[in-house]
């Protein structure tokens, strides 16, 4: 599909749309993440925020039937530093290393591999220079895709993030696998970037246009700090972008019931 001539035509009615790997070991699913700084998992209940925050607002297909299938689950975890873990403690403190254990949580009886594909400072074009390597030689089920804050901040060119960010949903689309755009976090950086809203709408658009659930990470964080669950020093890193062990722990933990969510309503009431 051609891009340019569909963005155009939407672009108009932009503001009313928004409106409107190898399977896991047994030995490797019993692996325990290391625990984070200050023992969260203590707090979990800190992380809840309404259930209307997780439901999916597109499909997931092949979710859905690897879920019914109940054996293995592969999922890839695509973007930049805020994926790759900057701000975190360890590595295992990082969104998709806390991913793969929620979902072992929840999903007990099956393998599952959740292969942290992210690259610090990098933007989509970049990753989409790589996507032959670290997504579709991979063959995943989801992947997970965050970008766009760094493009953002810097002042990339709009146009350019989302052809680029379309062209990698194609190709990720043509090959059978599920994608779930992330959204931007919460963090004094990225509100002063001048074009913030801008790319905000655009990946909103994006997941209108191809039928792509985005993970709402700013909404969330943001209820977080409305409420008092948390304060900012506690999810937002020194560095005023990333994010903490605490935020890492308690999007994973959200993201996991999302992704479970997309089990048929049959099988999920069992």
């Amino acid at each position: 599909m051609a891009y340019a001539n569909p963005m155009r035509k939407l672009l108009p009615i932009l503001p009313f749309l928004l409106l409107t790997l190898a399977p896991a070991s047994a030995s490797e699913r019993q692996r325990v993440v290391p625990a984070m700084a200050g023992n969260v998992e203590k707090v979990a209940a800190r992380c809840e925020v309404p259930s209307d925050m997780l439901a999916l607002r597109h499909p997931l297909p092949l979710v859905a039937r690897r879920l019914t299938e109940g054996r293995q689950l592969t999922v890839v975890a695509l973007g930049s530093s805020s994926t790759q873990g900057a701000g975190a403690s360890t590595p295992g403190n990082a969104y998709p290393a806390r991913l793969e254990s929620e979902l072992h949580a929840l999903l007990p009886h099956m393998a599952i591999t959740v292969i942290n594909k992210g690259v610090g400072g990098e933007d989509a074009g970049q990753m989409l220079a790589r996507f032959e390597r670290d997504v579709l030689s991979v063959e995943p089920d989801l992947v997970i895709w965050q970008a766009g804050v760094n493009a953002a901040i810097r002042g990339t060119s709009l146009d350019e993030f989302v052809e680029q960010m379309n062209e990698g949903i194609e190709r990720m689309r043509a090959r059978g696998i599920d994608v779930m755009l992330m959204g931007p976090q919460n963090a004094p950086r990225y509100l002063e970037a001048p074009q913030r809203r801008e790319y905000a709408d655009h990946l909103m658009l994006l997941s209108r246009l191809h039928d792509a659930p985005i993970f709402p990470r700013f909404r969330i964080m943001s209820h977080w700090l409305a409420t008092g669950a948390f304060r900012a020093e506690e999810i937002v890193a020194p560095d005023r972008l990333h994010m903490t062990d605490a935020s890492y722990y308690c999007i994973a933990r959200l993201l996991a019931r999302a992704i479970v969510s997309a089990r048929p309503a049959a099988q999920a009431a069992r």
